[in-house]
């Protein structure tokens, strides 16, 4: 089986729902910082698991730094929130943490900052061969939607329901790279368009090319950007098991030398607006796809897939909780609970 690795970004917020910019705090008192660390906006927080052979073990990993997170987020006096925006007013929504490579790209690049700090979830597949992972990359494009379509988890801005199921896909359209990769022929290729980018200053550099599924700039990987982060540990760890089967499964179509039907741009896009919206329905066409290399992780998806049927998604849950307490300390309390349901309710 392929390794993996994932990285959740999260909120922090008060009572209240306001954001509170505390994130260099946590991350002091935290124990095990070194996978615990600020983003770009100072109410931000980003965990990153250790490199993973089994579903287990990344369930492990991630269970152990939601837990260690809101621990120290609740000595700040915040909670701990999985959520892709921030759902209620309040707080320094412009707070960007204090450092250099932030503040630059927050001079370049306003309108996407104006925006605020939204949370996905990135997982990476281990691909050594940047060759294989380059033709891998160029056969993701037509799944990105699908794999949007049930990890959308942020339909609130604001105190208002936006109507998306995830608002985050449409603010980060600001940033002029959040887009599909591609169609390149080699990594070299890849490279040039990365490079095409920084060049023409519509990214920082190579790191800051925010392609939904690109080579990553710093591991031997394969990262997919696409989703939001995820409400509860449950749905992270289904989207990295889905993940990990369909590059394994692209893998083998390049070994085998499968023919590329090209899917238009256009009908990524509109895919991908679909998803965000939440009226995507490709469930079966994707287990098709992985079930033969889903291996011993076969059951656990199914059943992965089956919560989401009886349960919904991050975003249909947020809304049952909306409509039971309404916009207010119960909800928010609530979203804290389903990220990180160990840590006991402040």
């Amino acid at each position: 089986m392929l390794t993996m690795g994932v990285e959740e970004e999260f909120l922090l917020l008060g009572p209240d729902g306001a954001v509170v910019p505390a994130a260099r705090s946590v991350v002091r008192d935290a124990r095990g910082a070194d996978q615990i660390k600020p983003e770009y906006m100072a109410y931000q927080l980003e965990t990153s698991t250790r490199v993973c052979e089994d579903l287990d073990e990344l369930r492990r990993d991630l269970i152990r730094l939601r837990r260690v997170a809101a621990e120290a987020a609740g000595q700040a006096g915040a909670y701990l929130v999985a959520t892709g925006s921030a759902p209620l007013a309040g707080g320094p929504r412009d707070a960007l943490t204090d450092e250099e490579r932030y503040r630059e790209l927050a001079r370049r690049f306003p309108d996407a900052t104006a925006e605020g700090g939204t949370c996905g979830c990135h997982v990476h597949i281990g691909v050594p061969d940047r060759e294989l992972a380059a033709a891998v990359l160029t056969r993701l494009r037509p799944w990105l939607p699908v794999l949007l379509a049930f990890t959308v988890n942020s339909p609130f801005v604001a105190a208002h329901d936006t109507g998306w199921a995830s608002s985050r896909y449409p603010a980060q359209l600001r940033w002029p790279t959040f887009r599909p990769p591609g169609v390149w022929a080699s990594a070299e290729r890849y490279d040039r368009a990365v490079q095409d980018h920084v060049d023409s200053g519509t990214a920082m550099d190579p790191a800051g090319v925010y392609f939904l599924a690109r080579l990553s700039p710093r591991y031997p990987t394969i990262e997919v950007r696409v989703a939001d982060t995820c409400l509860d540990v449950a749905d992270s760890v289904l989207f990295a098991a889905v993940v990990r089967a369909l590059v394994a499964g692209l893998q083998d179509d390049v070994q085998r030398q499968e023919k590329i039907v090209p899917t238009p741009d256009g009908r990524i896009g509109a895919d991908l607006e679909t998803a965000a919206r939440g009226r995507l329905r490709q469930e079966s066409r994707l287990l098709a796809k992985i079930d033969p290399y889903l291996g011993a992780d076969l059951a656990a998806v199914h059943a992965g897939f089956a919560r989401l049927r009886r349960e919904g998604t991050g975003a249909d849950r947020q809304r049952r909780l909306w409509a039971r307490h309404g916009a207010g300390a119960d909800f928010v309390r609530e979203l804290a609970q389903a990220t990180t349901p160990a840590v006991t309710a402040r």
